[in-house]
């Protein structure tokens, strides 16, 4: 290592087989199908032994399969000349190897802060983000990063120590989406190996070596005593990986198999039965909880978060309610898990007086319109929405209004012979209970006659004496109400 960090020669190891590198990954990208001679492969270059050497393997590759190459760098300014040291390494390289380059300059400290990230984690954001930006601009294909199988053990052992399911003990996958892997099943001393073979220039980050970085703290301390204890651990934690890999899988296809068949999409809202989430083992499950989670709301929901769900789901109460982060709410309703962003209705506790004609009422979102007609009608259409009344039974002096849900309010249900009250009338139609207090009340004086949508009351309909009719046709107007849903 000369003395600006530029290494030409490093250490070689006894297990690493050079010569063979360019071939294995050769024969892997094939098998994965990652990159096709009609690609263009943007390379995340960070200058490190890793990428670079992989620049180096690609190029060797593509004597046979042809694709185009470039190289994209990320400058993260946290470590002053080395960063700088860095970002001059790219350029050289991509001017010597003939390939464009593209270098984003980010302040990753400042979008921690306004974040509340980690440094590390800011820095995997922005990196990304420039590397699709990048690509989705300059027309690429794919991006090539140079995660190694050294990186998918650190992973796990970090994922195992947080704490974390089946899923999130999985390998990182060779491909996903644009990101490819081509080092994915490689370890990093054949890396260094084939580099010192090869006499491949790289430059050595000075924060790899500090631990009081999580990864850094896996590498330098946790794994060499677990590699005392048993020297073949690496190989005892792929071959675990490839077990879970193949358990995800299954789980997977069954997450898959359930969601396409039974989550509903309506209005932006996911609707499943409870009767058959309950049906479900506790892994797929967890899944398809996470996934409908995900799916509406910009957080990762841990395994509390689904805890809670399963509560929710697993309650006698037909009626639930749980507020997750991110305005996301969960309401249990009769059957019914539905997941939803909407704000919840206010309570509206003031009347609304009608008039004959059209009334707007733009507080509930919805139009009336109030018609006399001289005699019923001769038949009556099947809309819930359109409610017919003997206007002698209303009264002369009787006041026409609209209003909500008040405690204690009652009325006789069309077919029943004694008054009921109105919750329990509710709790009857299984009317979901944020829906209750937006459901419209047709009042006559101080006499609920009409349950918007469900049931007139009993003692106002039409008969074989009826003279004058009162006919009410609710419609939708300014607001979405639930009871037209």
């Amino acid at each position: 290592m000369t003395k600006d960090g530029l290494h030409e020669t490093p250490a070689t190891s006894p297990m690493a087989r050079p010569e063979d590198l360019a071939r294995k990954i050769s024969r892997f990208i094939r098998k994965e199908g990652m990159i096709a001679d009609t690609d263009r492969v943007l390379v995340g270059f960070s200058g490190g032994v890793d990428s670079a050497t992989l620049l180096f393997v690609l190029r060797e590759i593509r004597k046979e399969l042809p694709f185009d190459l470039a190289v994209a760098h990320v400058n993260h300014l946290l470590r002053k000349e080395e960063s700088e040291r860095d970002e001059a390494f790219t350029r050289e390289t991509a001017k010597r190897c003939d390939l464009p380059y593209f270098v984003e300059r980010a302040d990753v400290r400042g979008y921690a802060r306004s974040t509340g990230l980690s440094v590390q984690h800011a820095g995997r954001d922005i990196r990304y983000r420039f590397f699709n930006e990048t690509a989705d601009r300059e027309g690429y294909s794919k991006i090539a990063v140079a995660h190694n199988l050294d990186d998918q053990i650190e992973t796990f052992l970090l994922r195992l120590v947080k704490g974390t399911g089946i899923r999130g003990l999985s390998s990182i996958p060779p491909a996903r989406e644009k990101i490819v892997r081509p080092f994915l099943t490689t370890y990093r001393s054949e890396i260094e190996s084939y580099a010192a073979a090869r006499s491949i220039p790289f430059v050595s980050d000075s924060s790899n070596d500090k631990t009081v970085y999580e990864r850094n703290y896996i590498r330098h301390k946790v794994l060499p005593l677990l590699n005392e204890l048993n020297p073949a651990f690496k190989e005892k934690v792929r071959s675990l990986l490839k077990d879970i890999a193949e358990i995800n899988s299954f789980f997977e296809d069954k997450k898959r198999a359930f969601m396409g068949k039974n989550v509903r999409t309506t209005d932006g809202d996911a609707i499943v039965p409870v009767e058959l989430l309950m049906r479900l083992d506790e892994e797929t499950l967890f899944r398809v909880i996470s996934d409908i989670i995900s799916s509406m709301a910009p957080f990762v929901p841990l395994r509390e978060h689904i805890g809670l769900v399963e509560k929710v789901l697993s309650s006698q109460k037909p009626n639930l309610r749980l507020d997750l982060p991110s305005r996301l709410r969960v309401n249990k309703t009769y059957g019914k898990l539905i997941f939803t962003t909407k704000k919840p209705p206010e309570t509206i506790t003031e009347s609304f007086l009608l008039a004959e004609g059209k009334n707007c009422i733009a507080p509930l979102g919805i139009d009336l319109i109030v018609t006399v007609l001289n005699k019923p009608p001769s038949s009556y259409p099947k809309n819930t929405f359109t409610a017919y009344f003997d206007l002698d039974k209303l009264g002369p002096s009787s006041s026409l209004a609209v209003r909500t849900f008040r405690p204690g309010d009652r009325f006789q249900p069309l077919g029943m012979d004694n008054p009921l009250k109105v919750k329990d009338f509710f709790i009857s139609q299984k009317i979901p209970l944020e829906s209750r207090r937006s459901t419209p009340l047709l009042v006559s004086g101080d006499f609920i006659i009409w349950v918007v949508g469900h049931r007139i009351d009993d003692r106002y309909k039409i008969d074989k004496n009826t003279g004058k009719v009162l006919k009410v046709t609710v419609k939708k107007s300014c607001q979405p109400f639930s009871i037209y849903d």
